[in-house]
């Protein structure tokens, strides 16, 4: 087995080489079976992904911290890897392959921007599946395209058929100058099912525990050689700062829906609510029947509201509590599946139409492509450029007759369309925000003070 240099690396990059090879698996076993050794473990995940995060949180107990090269800029995304990994050891999920980005001729927005960035070993997930020498030509392309055998950590061969398979891969790579660091069979328990471009969300199914898959490690991986080659990861003797770790005195309180239906929320969000002086309280408009009492305004996140369109519209108390809420004055922030939560109801693929809350004209439609997807931009005139991302199969029926709230661009083609539903106290549309980098325009929405901000 070829060894590792010795770095002082904080932190692991597992990259792939196209998307659905196996990264948020290999990501999550590595969390659960440093975790298992007494290692402290701080996961983040490359780009604008909700739903991976929710599996590192499953496995490590730790928020994933999205690191967003386009959205954030490298400043940002170097502050926050530090400031999360002080006491932990960084894992990183990729997006995507490890160069895949928002410009289709250079590193921008890809894993190896933020890999580049943060200075991280990337640690490459091979999919395998009936591949035979060839392999060893793909991985040299990517070792080449990244610049040399110095950014990688490793190799892991994923869904080999056999053990006698993965000896024959593990013999033609021994060519190659990054080590092999394990070799993984298709596993049922790592079987998780997909929807849309990703897997489908942890919170919709049963998952192993944690300590089923630091068995699978210890069984599968070259463990001893990673962490010996890796000064930085260590026991655990001080206490991990976590993404709530703040001690905070309250000025506003905002109710948040997050349940099965709506999940969709950085963790970096999250985190911005409570460093504005913000009690977040935490609702769900599929179980509860009212809103949390005593809120000064409300934030409905994205998710999938369709797969839970039935129990919804039979939650009438709720669609009527946040139809007063709204209606009566009260701020509220509404991100693609709020929006959608908001308008007269939903029609599903089968073409059954389900009532909403009605506070937006017109319905939304699911359909079976995509509306729009990727990143966009609005520049407003009091607060700048702000920067998102959209990811939606539905459409909102009144969307060319009634949006009024801005003009998005996509990032990639620079065309425009006026989106989204606005009054004095609603924003609603189906763009994603982070809100650091859209801190003026949440202020506003949410009415927030510059001077209830923590001051750390």
């Amino acid at each position: 087995m070829q060894a590792l240099p010795k770095n002082n690396h904080k932190g692991l990059i597992v990259a792939g080489m196209h998307s659905s090879g196996g990264k948020t698996a290999v990501t999550c076993l590595l969390l659960s079976a440093l975790q298992n050794r007494n290692i402290s473990v701080q996961p983040f995940k490359v780009g604008p992904d909700y739903i991976d995060p929710g599996f590192h949180f499953h496995f490590s107990k730790k928020r994933s911290v999205n690191l967003d090269p386009w959205i954030m800029g490298r400043e940002h995304v170097v502050q926050t890897a530090e400031q999360f990994i002080e006491n932990a050891f960084g894992i990183a999920e990729g997006v995507m392959g490890l160069f895949d980005g928002s410009d289709p001729t250079n590193d921008s927005g890809s894993t190896m921007e933020i890999a580049r960035w943060l200075r991280w070993p990337i640690l490459l997930v091979v999919p395998c599946r009936n591949a035979g020498r060839s392999v060893t030509a793909a991985i040299q392309g990517f070792v080449a395209e990244a610049g040399g055998p110095q950014y990688f950590a490793g190799i892991i061969l994923n869904q080999v058929n056999s053990e006698s398979h993965a000896e024959y891969l593990r013999k033609a790579c021994s060519v190659l100058e990054i080590p092999v660091l394990g070799s993984l069979p298709e596993i049922p328990e790592l079987q998780w099912p997909e929807r849309h471009l990703g897997l489908q969300p942890g919170v919709e199914q049963k998952l192993p525990e944690a300590e089923q898959l630091a068995e699978l490690v210890e069984k599968y991986f070259d463990l001893e050689l990673l962490v010996n080659n890796f000064p930085m990861i260590s026991v655990s003797e001080t206490p991990v700062k976590n993404l709530q770790s703040t001690t905070a005195k309250f000025s506003k309180r905002i109710a948040v829906a997050q349940d099965e239906a709506f999940h969709f929320y950085y963790a970096a969000n999250l985190e911005w609510l409570r460093q504005q002086g913000v009690q977040i309280v935490s609702f769900s408009p599929l179980h509860d029947s009212q809103i949390p009492e005593n809120v000064d305004a409300l934030i409905l996140g994205g998710g999938f509201p369709e797969v839970f369109a039935e129990e919804m519209s039979a939650n009438s108390s709720m669609l009527a509590a946040l139809k007063n809420a709204v209606e009566s004055g009260m701020p509220c922030y509404a991100e693609c599946g709020g929006l959608m939560l908001l308008t007269k109801g939903l029609k599903n693929h089968a073409g059954k139409c389900y009532a909403l809350a009605g506070v937006i004209p017109g319905t939304v439609e699911m359909t079976k492509r995509l509306q729009h997807f990727g990143y966009c931009k609005i520049n407003l005139p009091e607060s700048g450029e702000v920067r998102g991302h959209e990811f939606h199969y539905s459409r909102w029926s009144s969307e060319t007759k009634t949006a009024n709230l801005w003009n998005v661009t996509r990032h990639s083609t620079g065309v425009s369309r006026r989106e989204g539903y606005q009054r004095a106290n609603l924003h609603a549309s189906y763009v994603h925000l982070y809100f650091p980098q859209a801190d003026a325009l949440m202020r506003k929405i949410l009415q927030l003070n510059p001077d209830e901000a923590l001051q750390c």
